[in-house]
């Protein structure tokens, strides 16, 4: 699936705090004029408004997530879900392979193989009511279809938590492989295990195995840039209240992987949860000032 560039590149415009705002993160404000601690620790279910929409609204917006989830197009051909994945234990990790469209450069489909932790419609649909609440104070249709929107085209909810990602985010039709991390793209070190001009960007088995089997190890020093599901950067993480130095998103080597755990710690923690902090943190850079204002 072709991301949105220009919405990927919005996002990162506007997330545009220095590498001191780890520092500051305690003075922000969040979009709606609440400071982002009372924010963060709001329960927005127990909010009379809340509680109405989700008795007259939440099937409906379930059914919009629903839409969401079917942009995943990643979920191919099943092949077993894992619950000993290393940093996810416990968890249901779903396998599956995939094939891409015909690329232009090898004239037929590319093999991918990746292991992925989806939410179901209702719990994203739990998410996106807490986050709109928590960020602009409102369930309008302008704000929870911004937030839906741009899940669907930036990521389809698909939470990668090992394995290649093919996208032909810059050349329509060839499909360039991303490895990806506990939600995030990362570039292994041994240059045998990347898929290169002399394959046509067309990983081999032995390559789609080892991504599966990734360990921090087998990693360069750094990561890329937006995490999943909702291209939330490390200036966003520390602009609603994030506490772990995870770096910089303005330089390469300033990407450091312990953005990862960051990551991987906050997705289990929304799988048990109706709220998502990765999904909040972007909604409060970017919800109230770009709404979409059109309807799928």
């Amino acid at each position: 699936m072709k991301r949105i560039s220009a919405i990927i590149i919005l996002a990162f415009m506007l997330c545009g705090l220095s590498g001191s705002a780890k520092a500051q993160s305690k003075d922000l404000l969040a979009t709606n004029g609440e400071k982002v601690e009372k924010l963060r620790k709001m329960n927005p279910f127990r909010d009379k408004a809340v509680k109405q929409y989700v008795k007259d609204s939440l099937q409906t917006l379930v059914s919009r997530c629903e839409k969401v989830l079917k942009a995943a197009y990643m979920k191919g051909e099943y092949v077993a879900t894992h619950y000993d994945v290393p940093g996810w234990e416990g968890f249901p990790v779903e396998e599956y392979i995939y094939y891409t469209g015909k690329d232009i450069k090898t004239g037929k489909p590319k093999k991918g193989r990746v292991y992925l932790l989806m939410p179901t419609a209702e719990q994203l649909a739990y998410w996106v009511i807490s986050a709109c609440w928590k960020t602009v104070h409102s369930l309008d249709y302008v704000y929870t279809n911004t937030l839906t929107r741009f899940i669907r085209w930036q990521s389809g909810a698909q939470f990668a938590v090992r394995g290649v990602v093919y996208e032909d985010m810059y050349t329509a039709g060839y499909y360039e492989p991303y490895v990806f991390k506990d939600g995030i793209t990362v570039y292994v070190a041994d240059p045998k295990m990347k898929a290169g001009d002399e394959q046509l960007a067309e990983c081999t088995e032995e390559q789609l195995q080892f991504y599966l089997d990734l360990t921090d190890a087998d990693l360069k020093s750094y990561t890329g840039t937006f995490a999943r599901i909702c291209s939330t950067t490390r200036e966003m993480y520390y602009a609603w209240g994030g506490q772990e130095d995870v770096g910089t998103s303005s330089f390469r080597e300033g990407r450091s992987l312990s953005y990862m755990k960051v990551l991987r710690d906050l997705y289990k923690k929304a799988l048990k949860s109706k709220d998502n902090e990765l999904i909040d943190a972007w909604c409060n850079i970017n919800l109230k000032d770009y709404p979409y204002k059109g309807r799928d």
